[in-house]
């Protein structure tokens, strides 16, 4: 027993224990109802409707990394779960070094610590798979219907009946849409439109922000 604590306390396991600490005491206020499940949550299912858009941003990096589906708070808790056993056994192996330097010594217990995480993505995104189910709900809405109405910016050098690309930001993910106008209506590289209507797979009908406002004035 006395082993074990040495070891928890220890760097580098310490800093994943410390971890481990704030996970344990988020999911006890959940259970008392203090937390909402998504309080730290930022959109992370993102790959059920990647098929509209291009993610970007954290949301991007999750979803490249097979860590979405669940809420972020899940994820994180297993991640820190999982690099905390690791790092643990890991410590165990390897060996204490008298004579060596202190740094070198503490870069590579660091590494140890760096590896652990690592090896923890995989581990957790395989996890996470049979969870996804449970947090998909009958009224889910999808994403391509929360876009509508939300404003976006031109990045391609046009925008016409045929042709369009814009930038939307959606709960902190940088989104990259296919956009269309209707009519003569045209839009240029830098101009704020806004998302009026789902067309069709990954693609939004779009007018002009400032078109979009004296309608509704």
């Amino acid at each position: 027993m006395d082993a074990f604590l040495i070891n928890i306390s220890s760097f580098p396991t310490i800093i994943f224990t410390i971890g481990l600490g704030v996970v344990i005491g988020f999911w006890f206020l959940v259970i008392l109802g203090l937390f909402d499940l998504e309080f730290f949550d930022i959109e992370v299912d993102l790959d059920i409707d990647a098929d509209i858009s291009q993610v970007g941003g954290v949301a991007g990096l999750l979803t490249t990394l097979g860590l979405t589906g669940v809420p972020i708070t899940v994820v994180i808790s297993l991640l820190i779960l999982n690099s905390w056993f690791i790092c643990y056994f890991a410590s165990k192996l390897v060996p204490n070094f008298p004579d060596l330097i202190s740094l070198l010594q503490t870069l590579l217990n660091l590494a140890v610590a760096i590896i652990s995480f690592l090896i923890s993505i995989p581990i957790t995104a395989r996890m996470i798979r049979p969870l996804k189910g449970l947090f998909k709900t009958i009224n889910q809405e999808p994403i391509s219907k929360s876009l509508i109405g939300k404003t976006c910016r031109i990045r391609s050098s046009r925008v016409d009946e045929d042709f369009g690309e814009a930038e939307c930001i959606h709960n902190g993910a940088s989104l990259i849409i296919k956009v269309r106008t209707t009519g003569d209506n045209s839009l240029k590289t830098g101009q704020n439109a806004v998302l009026i209507e789902h067309k069709s797979e990954d693609t939004f009908f779009v007018i002009s922000e400032e078109e979009f406002n004296k309608s509704m004035t």
